[in-house]
């Protein structure tokens, strides 16, 4: 999926700036018959994780478990060809957050610290043992780092696709300045988002997705996450030492900013900040996948899977 932010301070995200008017939020609830069924069927399973239900759904057998993660506004369906391959090796697991997919409407606010918590309890209720492998794509990539550093015993290694550094906010140059896009419903402002079916979305669930995209309370997650982004990245700051587990970086090597001086200088510090990624192992392995955007997981997901494959094979080696 691709997520489009109409004002500045939402410049850290890696999507070029659009803007697109939304109506009241109300006026979506139609759309779907319910936050909790927002398609016809469950492809996993629904777990209570404390007064609300987060889905799962896994395939295959076999440790480390890989546990993926999502962007802001991605959600379980994105990992469907990825996940098909790797189960035929291990135990693969792929989860909506809170509000996203099959998932309940979970409690504000949307941190990554919220998150993490929810996502270890999911695993625990669900019966997904460990150790994981925790891959992160994009804000995704807060939570799968935060995961590790507050459950190392658990934490098999970290896979880190295009993902957010936590000083990218304050890094990255800012655009000329532009007024947000909103709409004021009840006195209240609301950030105006757009999200479109990426290209290469598997056609087998692209109905499924398209429909999940179009619900209110997807919608209104996306809003509520990027509301917090800045605190989750400070809780990633924050947090405790990242334990000494193999991690793999994937960084996009495909143009998303404009090709002018702004743009290029937005992705010098983009890459700047994914060979920072890299350090936070004593063994870095950082990968850039050539012909891929923002979602290298969709674009070349033979790549993820081979990062994927590297990373157990580092696992069964240390064993």
């Amino acid at each position: 999926m691709l997520v489009n932010m109409s004002f500045q301070s939402l410049r850290h995200v890696l999507f070029p700036v659009c803007a697109a008017a939304l109506a009241y939020l109300s006026c979506m609830a139609p759309l779907v018959a319910s936050p909790t069924a927002p398609a016809p069927f469950i492809p996993g399973k629904l777990v209570d994780v404390g007064g609300y239900r987060l889905h799962i759904y896994c395939e295959g057998e076999g440790l480390p478990a890989i546990i993926f993660d999502s962007g802001t506004g991605g959600f379980s369906l994105e990992w469907t060809r990825v996940q098909k391959v790797l189960s035929r090796r291990t135990r693969v697991c792929s989860y909506d957050r809170a509000g996203y997919g099959w998932s309940d409407l979970g409690p504000l606010p949307r941190t990554s610290e919220r998150i993490t918590r929810e996502l270890h309890t999911l695993l625990e209720k669900a019966d997904v043992t460990g150790p994981y492998i925790l891959a992160g794509h994009s804000f995704g990539g807060y939570n799968a780092q935060l995961f590790a550093r507050n459950y190392p015993e658990e934490t098999a290694g970290l896979v880190l696709i295009d993902a957010s550094h936590p000083e990218q906010a304050e890094r990255l140059p800012s655009p000329e300045p532009k007024p947000p896009k909103t709409v004021k419903p009840m006195s209240r402002s609301y950030t105006v988002f757009r999200q479109i079916m990426h290209p290469n979305f598997p056609d087998e669930a692209a109905l499924v997705a398209n429909r999940i995209m179009r619900s209110w309370h997807h919608k209104l997650t996306m809003r509520e996450e990027m509301t917090v982004f800045h605190l989750s990245a400070k809780q990633v700051l924050t947090s405790r030492p990242m334990p000494a587990v193999p991690l793999v970086v994937l960084t996009r090597g495909r143009r998303v900013w404009p090709n002018n001086a702004y743009g290029d200088e937005m992705e010098r510090v983009w890459m700047e900040l994914q060979d920072e990624l890299s350090q936070l192992s004593d063994n870095p392995v950082h990968l850039i996948a050539e012909r891929s955007g923002h979602h290298i997981h969709l674009d070349q997901p033979g790549i993820v899977i081979n990062a994927m494959q590297t990373m157990l094979d580092a696992n069964f080696s240390r064993e």
